[in-house]
């Protein structure tokens, strides 16, 4: 394995993506980082997943096959930073969020008119949808049909995935979806997601604020028995995504939230001069990338 990215064994808290991260789009992780993570857990580290995915599906993908004794060192922020998660003791999840935008700025009245908008952009534009799958799945569904997409409500955050036809109505869709939120004075915008998505988000709602979120909890931070001193020191923390590009990319927003000098693994092969600069971010040089080089990583501490 030729990488000069060892292991921090002085690490306590992991800012981790999760979509080509630590999973493949849409499938559950494998059953080898399943047992990485719980031995990190074990040995009593936090691995908060900040994610543009919804809540169950993080859950359904990973938490839910993680020992629930260790769960209560895991945190999720999901759908884009719009709220964070955490977990009894028990490993239960807890009955409200931590920190959510969603409530804070959506009564039920804009959660309805939210929906009706997104149901007027599928009408104006003649859109299929089909549900959440793999894209394989999605594939065998819906053919080449440049019109099909897949569409998933996860609450704080509504998803249309372009898999057929990115190029071609991914633009003009975000462009009527701004200014239809706009006219009807809703605290929602839409947003580039990886290299298919167009995620309609809460505004305020990012990686940036919900990692703060934790970092400025006192409270919080001592139940995982961490200080404000802990979070600020920069070898006490690693941050782990797959797109940093200043281009496409939404995990340099991780990096904008803590010290610049906490060490950011990159495990796609992008191209260094697309990364933002004045951060530390490695690009991650093994045989393996993607989920399978975060693997490759942890197999290796």
């Amino acid at each position: 394995m030729k990488t000069d990215i060892n292991w921090n064994s002085k690490v306590k808290l992991i800012l981790s993506d999760v979509d080509e991260t630590v999973a493949d789009l849409y499938l559950p992780a494998k059953p080898e980082m399943i047992t990485e993570l719980s031995r990190l857990l074990e040995e009593n580290k936090v691995i908060f997943f900040i994610t543009g995915q919804g809540l169950e599906g993080v859950n359904r993908r990973i938490t839910n096959k993680i020992e629930p004794s260790l769960r209560h060192n895991i945190l999720i922020s999901h759908s884009g930073g719009a709220e964070v998660w955490s977990f009894e003791k028990s490993g239960d999840l807890r009955t409200r969020p931590e920190y959510s935008l969603y409530e804070e700025k959506m009564d039920d009245t804009k959660r309805k008119l939210w929906r009706e908008l997104v149901q007027q952009l599928i009408t104006e534009f003649k859109l299929i949808t089909y549900p959440a799958t793999p894209i394989t799945e999605f594939k065998f569904n819906a053919g080449n049909n440049p019109n099909a997409i897949m569409l998933e409500d996860r609450g704080p955050q509504i998803t249309m995935e372009f898999i057929n036809g990115s190029s071609t109505l991914r633009e003009p869709v975000f462009k009527m979806a701004e200014i239809l939120f706009k006219e009807n004075d809703l605290p929602v915008f839409p947003r580039y997601g990886g290299m298919f998505a167009l995620d309609l988000v809460i505004e305020g709602a990012s990686k940036t604020t919900a990692i703060k979120h934790l970092l400025d909890n006192h409270d919080k931070l001592a139940e995982f028995k961490m200080t404000p001193e802990d979070v600020s020191r920069p070898e006490f923390l690693e941050i782990w995504g797959d797109r940093y590009s200043i281009n496409v990319g939404s995990d340099r927003y991780m990096c904008e939230a803590v010290d610049p000098r906490v060490r950011a693994i990159d495990f796609r092969e992008e191209d260094p001069e697309e990364l933002p600069k004045g951060y530390n971010i490695r690009i991650w040089k093994g045989e393996k990338h993607l989920h399978d080089g975060l693997l490759e990583y942890l197999q290796n501490r």
